[in-house]
């Protein structure tokens, strides 16, 4: 398995611990990642809302180098697959924006044909190394724990865009918290958005939204959450101490990127896999597994 690995503005700066867990867990189960350094931003949806054909087209020299270099595109960020599905679904089925779109490549020395395809790490530990292959290779079954599966909105709808078959009750989380030895736990506010799109013009709404996340996967008993999304895992980690103060109520709960998860079944440690970046401490979900942060 050998994908163009999308890393996306995030998991290169404020989250750089998901893209080191990501590198070490796709090494380990045989996923050959090569960087697409030259790739640029997705846009977060933000620079469509402004300039559409611009953001076609910066998504497009995306598109171009994975189908240049016969690739798919592997990424780990819930907003980027969404923003780059969204652009190769809009190009494949308009030609007229699919000239428009190579008009604008000429000039970097790209074309697009429309033949590259966009994953997640998600789907590719589901469905293409899949559950009984992952867990043969766990050497620290996480058993005991009881983990609160959070998906957030983008990876999953609009399903005609993700191609998620069940954007409504989707199960990979929950196998793969499974794989790992864990329990995963249901929850009330599983697929809803964790606040973040709008976090910079109604912070206070958006922090609310993580809150009444965070809150759901306490009252459900969790002893952590995991996210698939860079985005998300801000949301829910960072802002723990405001939804508290809005709620009035303690919402104080570690937060596990899939790769993290991933990679403390597989037996690396919590530096490896650097959650002592994280702004929730992990050191009580660790002890209840023998481990620590030194």
């Amino acid at each position: 398995m050998v994908y163009a690995y999308y890393t996306g503005c995030v998991p290169k700066q404020s989250t750089r611990e998901l893209d080191v867990s990501t590198r070490l867990i796709c090494e380990r189960l045989g996923v050959e990642l090569r960087e697409m350094t030259g790739a640029p931003c997705c846009g977060a949806g933000d620079v469509d809302e402004i300039r559409p054909r611009l953001n076609l087209a910066v998504n497009a020299v995306t598109l171009a180098q994975a189908e240049r270099d016969g690739l798919d595109i592997l990424t780990i960020c819930n907003v980027c697959a969404l923003n780059l599905r969204a652009a190769n679904q809009l190009l494949n089925d308009d030609a007229g924006e699919m000239a428009l779109a190579n008009e604008a490549l000429a000039a970097a020395g790209y074309s697009y044909g429309g033949s590259a395809t966009v994953t997640h790490l998600l789907a590719v530990l589901v469905n293409e190394v899949g559950r009984e292959a992952l867990a043969a290779k766990v050497t620290r079954a996480l058993r005991g724990l009881r983990l609160a599966p959070f998906y957030g909105c983008q990876l999953l709808r609009p399903g005609a865009v993700t191609g998620n078959p069940a954007p409504d009750d989707p199960r990979g989380l929950e196998t793969l918290i499974e794989a790992c030895g864990a329990t995963p736990v249901d929850h009330a506010a599983r697929l809803k958005c964790c606040g973040w799109p709008v976090i910079v013009a109604r912070e206070q709404t958006a922090v609310a939204a993580s809150g009444g996340v965070l809150a759901a996967a306490i009252d459900a008993g969790a002893d952590a959450i995991v996210t698939p999304c860079p985005l998300c895992h801000i949301s829910l980690d960072g802002y723990q101490q405001k939804a508290a103060q809005l709620s009035g109520r303690p919402l104080q709960i570690p937060v596990l990127h899939l790769s993290q998860l991933i990679g403390l079944a597989l037996g690396f440690s919590p530096l490896e896999l650097r959650l002592n970046r994280h702004v929730t401490s992990t050191n009580g979900l660790l002890a209840r597994l023998g481990l620590a942060l030194t």
